[in-house]
C-alpha cells in the first residue's frame, strides 16, 4: 500500500508520524510533501515544492507537485494540520477518489485561529474526511459537539523515540525547564513572574529556557525588567534535546493553548516531572498528582508557585511522579503505539477496497 503524507512540522516532529505509518508491515511506500527532507526513514521519499511553502504560491506549487506524484496506486492521503496541510490532502483525496485523513495537532476549539472563513472551510473537510485524528479526550469531545461523526475521529498519540528519549545520570542544572516556539500562546511571561515569586524562597533557583520565536526579544527585556539575569538563561535552540531535558528537575508549561504537547511526553520519558497548565488534551499524559501537576488556570501564578516548590521540596513525591512519568510515556506514547493506532484507522475506512502489500 502506497500513501501520500502532507505535513510541515520540524524534522523530529515529522518523523514522530512518519515513522508509526511506515512500520505498518502492509504499507510499501510513503510520499511526504514538505518544504525540506526529514530524517532519513525506510520507505519514504521525500518530494519538496517548487517554491518555498510559505505562501500562496508555495502551497499551489506543493499541490501540482503532489498532482504528479499522487498516481493512481496511491491508496490514501494524509494531511498533517488542516490548513493548509490538511486541505491539500483533501484535494488530492477528491482528485484521486482516495481515502482522505486529517490529522489535528493542535487545540481544535482554538477560537483565536479557527474562527470565521478558515473554521467553515475546517468543518466543511472535516465532516467529509474518511478519518480525523486528534491528540486526546477533550479534541475528540470538542469535534463531536461541533458536529463531527464520532466513529470518524481517531485518537492519535503523539509519539516519541523511547529508545532516545530516557532518564540518564546528567548534572541536575537547572530547577526548572521549558522547551518550545517562543510564541505569545505559551504564555512565558507567567514562566518569569513564577520564578519571581519562587525566588523569595530560593534565591538561587535555575531556569533553563531553550527554543526560539518571536518573543524572545520580549522575554529577554522582561528578564531584566524583574532582575532575573542570574536565574533564568535562554538556550535558544539546543543541539542535544535529550541531555537538555536531564538536566533539569521539573518541565514547566504555561501555555495559554495546545493540543498535546511532545515536550511534556519527551520531559516525562527523561524522567522529568511536568507542571502544565490544564489546556487541550494535557489530562491525556498527566495524571494530576501521580505523575505530575495540573494548574486548571493557565495564567494562576500562585498556584504554579505552589505546586512547584511542592516538587522541588519533597524527594518522596518527586521521585513517584518521575517513575510514574517513565511508565505512561513508554505505554501510551511509543511509536508502536501510534502505529496500532494507523493500522486501525486504515483498515476501517479501506472497506471494500483490497489493501494492496
Amino acid at each position: 500500500m502506497k500513501i501520500s503524507l502532507n505535513c510541515k512540522l520540524d524534522s523530529v516532529g515529522a518523523y514522530g508520524f512518519i515513522k508509526p505509518v511506515t512500520d505498518i508491515n502492509f504499507v510499501t511506500g510513503l510520499n511526504v510533501f514538505r518544504d525540506e527532507k526529514a530524517l532519513p526513514c525506510p520507505k519514504v521519499k521525500y518530494h519538496t515544492p517548487y517554491f518555498s511553502q510559505g505562501g500562496f504560491l508555495g502551497q499551489f506549487s506543493k499541490l501540482i507537485k503532489m498532482l504528479k506524484t499522487v498516481k493512481q496506486d496511491t491508496e490514501l492521503a494524509i494531511g498533517i494540520y488542516e490548513i493548509p496541510h490538511g486541505m491539500l490532502a483533501f484535494l488530492i483525496g477528491k482528485i484521486r477518489n482516495i481515502p482522505i485523513v486529517i490529522s489535528i495537532i493542535g487545540n481544535p476549539g482554538y477560537t483565536k485561529l479557527r474562527k470565521g472563513l478558515r473554521k467553515k472551510i475546517t468543518n466543511y473537510m472535516l465532516k467529509r474526511a474518511d478519518a480525523i485524528t486528534v491528540t486526546g479526550q477533550k479534541s475528540k469531545q470538542f469535534l463531536i459537539s461541533d458536529g463531527i461523526t464520532s466513529s470518524s475521529i481517531y485518537i492519535l498519540p503523539n509519539s516519541i523515540d523511547i529508545e532516545i528519549f530516557k532518564s540518564e545520570n546528567e548534572k541536575k542544572c537547572f530547577d526548572i525547564i521549558s522547551l518550545g516556539r517562543l510564541g505569545s500562546e505559551k504564555n512565558l511571561q507567567s514562566l518569569l513572574k513564577i520564578v519571581v515569586e519562587l525566588k523569595k524562597e530560593i534565591p538561587k533557583i535555575k531556569v533553563g529556557i531553550a527554543g526560539k520565536g518571536p518573543e524572545k526579544e520580549n522575554l529577554k527585556r522582561l528578564i531584566n525588567e524583574l532582575s532575573l539575569q542570574d536565574n533564568v538563561e535562554m538556550l535558544g535552540f539546543v543541539d542535544d534535546i535529550v541531555k537538555f531535558y536531564n538536566s533539569g528537575k521539573i518541565f514547566v508549561l504555561t501555555s495559554s493553548t495546545e493540543g498535546l504537547p511532545r515536550t511534556v511526553i519527551e520531559a516525562m520519558a527523561c524522567g522529568v516531572p511536568s507542571v502544565a497548565s490544564n489546556v487541550g488534551d494535557m489530562e491525556d499524559i498527566i495524571v494530576d498528582g501521580e505523575n505530575g501537576f495540573l494548574v486548571q488556570k493557565y495564567g494562576d501564578i500562585d498556584d504554579y508557585v505552589t505546586k512547584i516548590s511542592m516538587l522541588l521540596s519533597d524527594n518522596h513525591k518527586y521521585d513517584q511522579f518521575s517513575r510514574n512519568g517513565l511508565i505512561v510515556s513508554r505505554e501510551k506514547f511509543s511509536y508502536h503505539a501510534a502505529t496500532n493506532v494507523w493500522e486501525n484507522i486504515i483498515k476501517a475506512i479501506s472497506g471494500d477496497r483490497k489493501i494492496v502489500k
